[in-house]
């Protein structure tokens, strides 16, 4: 359980990486409204698994 929490942690950290990299990448208007939404996904995404990762590691913690 604390390597998949980990891995969770790891694909938020990378997720939100991503969502910065997209928000602040944003070049002209049209297109920086398609990427807009695609960068509030990645965020959300990195919030789920950063939650997730924190409970599976916590639930980890809890057992030992």
């Amino acid at each position: 359980m604390l390597v998949i929490g980990i891995i969770c942690l790891v694909v938020a950290a990378i997720s939100y990486f991503k969502y910065l990299s997209e928000k602040n990448g944003q070049a002209n208007q049209k297109q920086a409204e398609n990427e807009e939404n695609e960068a509030k996904w990645q965020r959300t995404l990195a919030i789920i698994f950063l939650v997730f990762g924190i409970l599976l590691i916590g639930y980890w913690i809890a057992l030992r």
